[in-house]
């Protein structure tokens, strides 16, 4: 089952709001524009619709004065706060469905939630030409809560809210044994019924705190004994963490609960049902290096749940499905339609800044760059346009090996970028590490592949008289028609070695990285004939570059 759409009408600071909900959905926008208000009316309303049949209420779910809008509370007319939510069934929950209730298995079911001032929710199951729908709510709704769940993880978490939130969620996993014979005819098993779940539980969560927590060691869950036994939903419960220390997790850090929550909601039994997992801000007291990790989680979380959260963070946009990403602003929800209005509302804006320049070009030294800021111009106009504009940068690594690290960087921004890398074994292990941790695309990378050798480089493909004479004055070679550097088995810097050493020439690589610095300094500024500075044969794989870049630019 699937929370597909939700509407709230006069909550908070939500006047009037509708939203399409996928697998993973982003909610942006400025500070008190209403995205964390929305998120609540989601759990409210869900909350509501299980506590009705299923749960009681165990916090104060709604109450009119705190959170029907302050501002229009003195007028006659309009006094409910609305919730509209739309289920939509699976061909089995449709069998299911129509078995229980007696009704047509419908593939949407809609529920509405109208609660005024007497703080009492008023339940509607609307449906055309028919009464007999609104006459089962009770029937309807019991059925919705046992296939749908939602964990909601506020942004602001104290102590005791993260710890009420793991309780919670703990207590969602106990459901499954309220349908267990042996557990209901049996209460003197209940404790060893109890611990088998919370072994298996643990055993569960275990791997994926073992990569989010350093020094993890152990994962550990008990009943709350103290406090008796009141049925499956109201057994507390407490949690062990052992990262180094064994202790409660309410002594434990904001990072490491937030980390645990999402680890338990990761690692659920399917049992339990379907679940929305909805998140303030959950960047929120983790440090940056652990943010990556969360996005991972928080992704392998929408493989078996609806995810949604709210965000300041630009790394949690879905680039690559713009529409699951929402804009609330001004207390109104809408659809995003491309990167530009997230990057505004967000405050990201091109500059030549090379975090937040909108397209960037990603090379392996500044000798790469020197060279492609004067050979792209003259090979074309619209990277000469965006080059000028300071839309389009180029950023060198200082480092192949660098690679992920900076694409990481770029992508935290929402920066589109293509990458060039050499055709060596340094060049290849970088591609491969960034595609492996999902940073690149094979179509946003090209190779320095020079026809004829094994082994390339961008100076590979650059005609020997553009340079020549400059590493004949900065290095006094005066030769480069020798057989050494006509080698072609070997990449440029390697031949240039071998040249070096023949003239009894030091080499290094602090020498290597001014040879290539001296190189591209060459190249003139304002190419009037680029074949005069490529060698046609060797450069195939710069015009095949290009057509990425544009390609980049005009998406």
């Amino acid at each position: 089952m699937l929370l597909k759409k939700f509407s709230v009408t006069n909550y908070r600071s939500i006047t009037n709001a509708t939203v399409s909900l996928g697998d993973f959905t982003v909610l942006v926008g400025k500070n008190n524009e209403g995205k964390s208000n929305l998120l609540r009316a989601i759990d409210t309303s869900m909350s509501i619709i299980a506590s009705i049949n299923y749960l009681k209420p165990t916090r104060n779910l709604y109450d009119w004065e705190r959170d029907f809008p302050i501002q229009h509370q003195k007028r006659t007319r309009g006094l409910d706060s609305i919730f509209r939510l739309q289920f939509e069934l699976n061909e089995e929950e449709k069998k299911e469905f129509k078995k229980k209730t007696r009704l047509n298995g419908n593939e949407i079911i809609d529920i509405v939630l109208k609660i005024g001032k007497t703080n009492r929710p008023k339940l509607s199951v609307p449906k055309r030409g028919s009464n007999t729908y609104n006459s089962k709510a009770s029937q309807i709704t019991e059925f919705i809560s046992q296939k749908i769940n939602i964990n909601y993880i506020p942004a602001v978490r104290t102590e005791d809210q993260a710890l009420d939130i793991l309780q919670r969620v703990i207590r969602t996993e106990l459901r499954v044994l309220a349908f267990d014979q042996e557990y209901t005819n049996a209460i003197n098993k209940i404790n060893d019924i109890e611990n088998k779940l919370f072994k298996e539980l643990s055993d569960r969560v275990s791997p994926s705190l073992s990569e989010f927590i350093p020094n993890f060691q152990s994962f550990e869950i008990t009943a709350n004994k103290s406090q008796g036994y009141y049925g499956p939903f109201g057994r507390s419960v407490d949690i062990q963490i052992d990262d180094g220390v064994k202790t409660s997790i309410s002594y434990k850090g904001d990072g490491i609960k937030s980390l645990a929550t999402l680890a338990i909601l990761k690692d659920r039994d399917s049992k339990t049902g379907a679940s929305i997992v909805a998140i303030e801000e959950p960047e929120s007291h983790l440090h940056s290096g652990a943010i990556h990790t969360l996005l991972q989680v928080l992704q392998g979380l929408s493989e078996k749940n609806q995810v949604i959260i709210t965000t300041h963070n630009p790394l949690f946009v879905q680039q690559n499905h713009i529409m699951s990403n929402i804009i609330v602003d001004s207390g109104k929800a809408k659809v995003a339609k491309n990167i530009t209005e997230i990057r505004n509302i967000l405050g990201i804006l091109p500059s030549d800044n090379l975090s937040n320049a909108r397209y960037v070009i990603v090379v392996e030294g500044e000798d790469d760059k020197i060279a492609l800021q004067k050979i792209l111009p003259a090979k074309s106009d619209l990277i000469k346009s965006k080059l000028v504009s300071n839309q389009l940068v180029i950023k060198p690594l200082g480092g192949v090996s660098k690679l992920p690290s900076e694409l990481y960087n770029l992508t935290q921004n929402l920066c589109k970028y293509v990458v060039l890398v050499d055709n060596d074994k340094a060049g290849l292990d970088a591609k491969k590490k960034a595609i492996e941790k999902n940073l690149l695309k094979e179509s946003q990378i090209r190779i320095v592949i020079a026809t004829g050798l094994r082994e390339s480089e961008f100076e590979d493909c650059l005609r020997i008289d553009v340079y020549e004479e400059s590493i004949r004055q900065e290095f006094g070679i005066s030769n480069l028609q020798c057989k050494e550097f006509k080698n072609n088995n070997k990449k440029w810097s390697d031949r240039m070695k071998e040249v070096f050493q023949t003239n009894g020439v030091g080499w290094s690589e602090s020498i290597e990285s001014k040879l290539k610095l001296t190189v591209a300094r060459s190249i003139p500024e304002n190419i009037s004939d680029i074949n005069g500075i490529l060698i046609p044969q060797k450069s195939v794989f710069l015009d095949n570059f290009i057509s990425i870049i544009e390609e980049m630019i005009e998406k």
